[in-house]
């Protein structure tokens, strides 16, 4: 679960952002790699509505998560950078999304 002691620090919305999803997008298929864009050295994990936080890959200048095994409906992702020195943790905007079965 999200620690609901957390709240998104005071620094600038753009810390970390979801990239994709964008808000609204529609999603079709089995599997889906969302991207995240973070502007500090750390470390990235996502949630997806509200689960535990999951590590993210770095890879070509973004951090990456692949996922797979969801259901369709409505979905929510948030990215969260946890800075190498300890600092402040820096929490994204939530993305809402939803999933469309392949037909």
């Amino acid at each position: 679960m999200i620690e609901t002691t957390e709240r998104p620090a005071a620094a600038p919305a753009t810390m970390v952002a979801v990239s994709y999803p964008k808000d609204k997008e529609i999603i079709t298929g089995s599997a889906y790699t969302f991207r995240v864009d973070a502007c500090a050295a750390g470390h990235v994990e996502i949630s997806i509505d509200n689960k535990d936080w999951q590590p993210c890959r770095r890879a070509e200048g973004y951090w990456w998560y692949d996922w797979a095994g969801y259901a369709p409906g409505r979905h929510q992702a948030a990215a969260r950078l946890k800075p190498h020195h300890g600092g402040e943790k820096h929490i994204s905007a939530t993305v809402h999304f939803q999933v469309k079965p392949v037909k």
